[in-house]
Parts: C-alpha cells; structure tokens; sequence
C-alpha cells in the first residue's frame, strides 16, 4: 500500500513538474512544431523562432531572437539572446555568446563568456568572460576566468590560464598556457609562452617563445627572442633575436641583439654573443678541438706585425699560474697572463681594437705566439747566416796564413 502510494505520489509530482515547466517558460510557440525538433525551457526562451530547427534552450531568454537559427544549444538566463541566424552555436552560462547575431559554431561555456561575439565563428571559450570582448575574432579557444578578455578581431589565438592573453585585441596566432600568460598582449603575433606570467608585458613583440614560469616576463616589443627555463630572459625588454636555455638564463641588458646564455644562471653581457654557464662552471669539454673560421677569403683590413716590438711586450707581461675565485685550488689551477696587461700591450693595432680589458681570446693568443715565433725563428735564421760567414771568413784567412806561412800548415 505504501508503495502504491508513493508510486501516484512520484506520478503526480512529474505531472507538476511539466506543467509547471510549461508555465514557467510560458506556452510552446506557435510555429515550434514537431517537425522543427526545438525545445525552450525558460521565460522567453525561443520565444521568436520562425524557421530554425533543432535548437536547445534553458533559461530565460536563451536564444530569444534566433529566428532562423539552427542547432544551438543554450543553457543559462540569456545566453546566446541576440542569435538570430547563427547555427551550431552552444552556450552554457549566464549570458554566455549573449551578443551572438550570425556567428556559428562558437562554444562558449561559463558565465559572460564570449558575451560580446557578434560574427565570429568557431571561437571555444571556457570559464568566466573568458572572450568576453570578442565580436569577429575566429578560431579562438580560451581556457579559464578572463583568458583572451579583450580579444575583439583577432584569430587563432589559444589561451589556457586565469587571464591568458587577457588584453589581446587584434593579435593573431598566439598562444598562451599558464596564469596571465601574454597577459599584457595586445597585437603582437606568433607569440607562444607556456608558464605562469610568460611573456607577461609583452605588447607588440612578435615570434616570441617562452617556456618557463615568468620567463620573458619583462618583453616589451622585443621579437624573435627565445627562452626556455624559469626566469630565463627576464631581463629582455626591447632585444630582438635573443636565446636563453636554462633556469635564470638571461642577458645582462634589456636592448641586446642575438645574444646567446646557455646553462643555469649564465648571462651574456653583449649583443652577438654566446655565454656557455656561470662562474661555477670549471670545464668546457667536446670530443674535438673548437674550431673557428680562418678563411682568407673572408677577411679584411689586413695589417702587418712587429715579431721584435711584441717579443719586447712579451718580455713585459706578468706570467703566473692561479684560479678563479670561487674555484678549488687545488683542482682548478691555470697558467697564463692578465687580461688586462695583455689587452694593454696588445689591443689595439692602429686600425682599431682587439679584445677586451676583462677577456682573452685564443686565437688572438696564437696569433701574439705565432708572431713571437716567427720573430724569434728571423732571429736564429739570422745568427745562422752570421755563424756561417764568419765561418768563411774563418776559411780564407786560413788560406792567406798557409800561402804566407806553408811551414805552420805542413809543420
């Protein structure tokens, strides 16, 4: 008997709720016939549709202008209101794709998300006025609260992360994974920055890759740059075609150009420059010997040296065998002059300057070591030549002294 009883119970609750459901959301429009496959829940839900067909709407005033619109779902108090003609739409959220007119297959699911999208179509936004400003831009998926926020005609961009690509507006073919990711974007394009703040202040800057929390997070409108690594290049700024591979990789200035760190903490101090490691670093090992270009045909400006005026400079130099600071002594121990001392005899040669006061070199080395060889190589050739006409001399005047003195020579 109980059964039975909650059984006509449960009956008449369903039946309550259908007509309550149909009140609520006010009698089925007249032309929402079977045929058209529509169903509207809500007060004003596709309450204008004329032609449309296979449309979804829950909340009131989903889809309360689509008039030919077909196949978009709506679910939230008016989403998707202004669709009149767009299709393959779906919004879900509180005034989600509530501007949409003749967009299609746009997916916008949280509340305002892609709010102001008028035309644009296959746009995906995911979590809170993410696209919320959005009216042409395509092909656009945002992933969390507020990302590509300011987007309005730019295209495939991809933003997931609270914020990503927040200020983008016309950018185009960005892509931004992480909290404020690109937050600051506006036009640049071709940006990519995986990580937490990557490529956070970055405006116009184009083809720029950050991976890495906060890496690249200080570029402005530098472009071309490259970082891998936590923090890596976060001093670049306005520096174009700069790399950076490691944790804390980075250059020693905002405004360099094609300057290269790679390792941990290694920070180049020049534009057209490679760094390889930090001061910790007590060796650099390959299976060959560097090689670099010594092409005549590619040099210019040549000027001759000296030999004896750098075997004088030579004689000068301080010569000692030390370690870095830092370095254990009793591993790390090297034999060679200053950079200072050698830069001061040897760096500059009427042309213009070679080297640094801070920095040696190696192929300048050799060049100062081959010249003193060559110079002290005329040096012998030379004593040679005197040894050998003393020699001669040495021989005729034996000569003279046996035509004179035939005794001494056969006595």
């Amino acid at each position: 008997m109980h059964r039975v009883s909650r059984l006509a119970g449960g009956v008449a609750g369903l039946v309550l709720i259908l007509w309550v459901g149909w009140s609520w959301g006010g009698p089925p429009n007249p032309t929402m016939s079977d045929p058209q496959r529509n169903t509207a829940g809500g007060t004003g839900a596709l309450g204008n549709v004329t032609t449309g067909v296979d449309n979804t709407a829950f909340g009131d005033g989903a889809l309360g202008s689509t008039t030919t619109g077909s196949n978009n779902t709506a679910c939230g108090d008016a989403a998707l209101f202004s669709n009149t003609s767009g299709d393959f739409n779906t919004a879900s959220g509180r005034k989600a794709l509530f501007s949409n007119t003749t967009g299609s297959q746009n997916t916008a699911n949280g509340d305002a998300a892609l709010f102001s999208n008028a035309t644009g179509v296959a746009n995906t936004a995911i979590g809170a006025q993410a696209l919320f400003s959005n009216t042409t831009g395509e092909r656009n998926t945002a992933t969390g609260a507020g990302a590509l926020f300011s987007n309005t005609t730019g295209i495939s961009n991809t933003a997931v992360g609270e914020n990503a690509l927040f200020s983008n507006t016309t950018g185009i073919d960005n892509t931004a994974i992480g909290r404020e990711a690109l937050a600051l974007n506006t036009t640049g394009i071709d940006n990519t920055a995986i990580g937490r703040e990557a490529l956070y202040n970055t405006t116009t800057g184009q083809s720029n890759t950050a991976i890495g929390d906060s890496a690249l997070v200080a570029n402005t409108t530098g472009s071309n740059n490259t970082a891998m690594g936590n923090t890596a290049l976060i001093r670049n700024a306005t520096g174009n075609n700069n790399t950076a591979i490691g944790v804390n990789a980075d250059v020693a200035s905002g405004n360099l150009t094609n300057a290269t760190a790679i390792g941990a903490n290694a920070t180049v101090d020049a534009s057209n420059k490679i760094r390889l490691g930090d001061t910790a670093i007590t060796v650099i090992e390959g299976q060959v010997a560097f090689t670099f270009p010594s092409d005549q045909t590619k040099k210019e400006h040549f000027q001759p040296v000296d030999g004896e005026a750098v075997l004088t400079k030579l004689r000068a130099l301080t010569l000692t065998s030390w370690n870095y600071i830092g370095h254990d002594p009793a591993q790390f121990r090297h034999y060679g002059p200053m950079a200072q001392e050698f830069f001061a005899a040897f760096g500059h040669d009427g042309i213009g300057t070679i080297g640094t006061p801070t920095t040696l070199n190696v192929g300048d080395v050799a060049g100062i070591v081959l010249s003193a060889v060559q110079a002290l190589e005329q040096r012998t050739a030379a004593l040679q030549a005197k040894a050998a006409q003393g020699e001669r001399q040495e021989g005729l005047i034996a000569e003279e002294v046996a035509k004179v003195y035939p005794e001494l020579v056969t006595g």
